[in-house]
């Protein structure tokens, strides 16, 4: 899609749809006011987002995705009744009510926006043009000064003016993933250097991200998407694939060994160290491996509807548990809404890849690529919760539930 088409793309949307490209536009300078929720959190975009879906939405073309999350729905809602019954009328209660619903209105607000190909282009290229702010912020650290870093594991996190290091991550991950997409869509190709210029650059500003945000999760996201390209360009057109092989195995050739020396020993030499016996399991991960059996042996306590339909149930202290701080999604998931619940999300999953055999060779790489992002990224965060990741895994997820006839467009 141009810059003329996705003009006219997005003059064509009806206000109620079109407020939220906007503001999948504004989204980096949005989140530079995070510390607003604590003023209210009815300041949160994601209010306006719950408003819109709840007036808008109307049951059309109902897929299985559609059952999913409204069954996904209705558990999350039990669980906050009884959130409500332990914590009523707080502030923290009001802000949770919208966070930890956000995965289900967001999807059916998405599910009213996304009708087309055209609606997916348009959603995707602004999260590029919204992603050239991250990038200045990024150089802007870079060549400039530093605006706020971080010490972990003996390395400098920079994070820009964000609550963490997961905004870069994000906008890194996605970026990747949608420039790929867009390149692989490219049937006419006219020369490799005209063509990929702008693949080389994107993969040269995630590498420079991934080595000052010391991610190690978002190592091995780029990795994969790296590797999904690759090969689905050996696919599709060999010249790519081959010259891109060339590149990435010539980086590594002149600064694989001392950029991992560097950059990523630190971060996985406790894991080293539990896999040669020097230290225990519980250290795996950054330490997250013992708080998950921890929280595990926790839930195994619980009462049978609590751990059927979540913790609240319980009417305990839940906001660290249902929140990030498992950092786990899975887990959060399990506590948050129960065994019930956990099986609803990974059913989710599982037919997004049941839609696969529907899609062209372009669409299946964007699909499998989302899975995998939000796969990674949930075994060590949680990425239900970051709603800039979820506009764009959503509009995904919403593209592929459309009817058959419209996905061989």
């Amino acid at each position: 899609m141009k810059f003329k088409e996705w003009k006219i793309w997005i003059s064509q949307l009806p206000w109620h749809l079109k407020w939220f490209v906007i503001l999948v536009l504004l989204r980096p300078i949005v989140d530079n006011f995070y510390y607003l929720k604590n003023v209210s959190p009815f300041l949160s975009p994601l209010y306006f987002v719950c408003i819109t879906t709840i007036i808008s939405f109307r049951k059309k073309d109902v897929s299985i995705f559609d059952v999913l999350f409204g069954i996904w729905a209705l558990l999350m809602l039990i669980s906050l009744f009884f959130m409500f019954l332990y914590d009523p009328l707080s502030k923290t209660y009001f802000e949770y009510l919208l966070k930890l619903t956000m995965p289900t209105y967001l999807f059916f607000f998405l599910r009213l926006l996304i009708r087309t190909r055209k609606d997916l282009d348009g959603v995707l290229q602004s999260f590029i043009y919204s992603s050239l702010v991250v990038v200045a912020i990024f150089l802007f650290e870079i060549f400039v000064n530093p605006v706020k870093v971080q010490q972990t594991r003996g390395l400098e996190r920079i994070q820009g003016t964000y609550g963490d290091v997961m905004n870069y991550a994000i906008y890194m991950s996605l970026g990747f993933l949608i420039m790929c997409y867009f390149n692989l869509r490219n049937k006419k190709m006219r020369s490799v250097l005209s063509e990929n210029s702008r693949i080389i650059v994107t993969i040269v500003l995630c590498l420079a991200c991934l080595f000052k945000i010391s991610h190690t999760a978002s190592y091995g996201v780029f990795l994969i998407i790296l590797a999904l390209f690759i090969l689905f360009n050996l696919g599709a057109n060999k010249t790519v694939g081959v010259t891109l092989i060339l590149v990435v195995g010539s980086l590594a050739y002149f600064f694989g060994a001392s950029t991992i020396e560097e950059k990523i020993t630190p971060l996985i030499q406790t894991d080293i160290a539990v896999i040669e016996g020097k230290k225990d399991d519980e250290r795996l991960l950054h330490g997250r491996v013992g708080r998950w059996k921890m929280m595990l042996e926790e839930y195994s306590e619980f009462s049978v509807p609590a751990q059927i339909f979540g913790m609240p149930l319980n009417l305990v202290e839940t906001y660290p548990y249902v929140g990030t701080g498992s950092h786990n999604d899975f887990v959060r998931i399990l506590f948050f809404t129960g065994f019930f619940g956990l099986m609803i999300y990974l059913s989710i999953l599982i037919n997004i890849f049941r839609r696969l055999k529907y899609l062209s060779s372009s669409d299946y790489f964007l699909t499998l690529g989302t899975f995998m992002i939000l796969f990674l990224y949930s075994i060590s965060t949680c990425p239900t919760l970051y709603a800039p990741m979820l506009y764009i895994i959503y509009s995904i997820l919403c593209f592929i539930s459309l009817p058959k006839s419209v996905l061989s467009e």
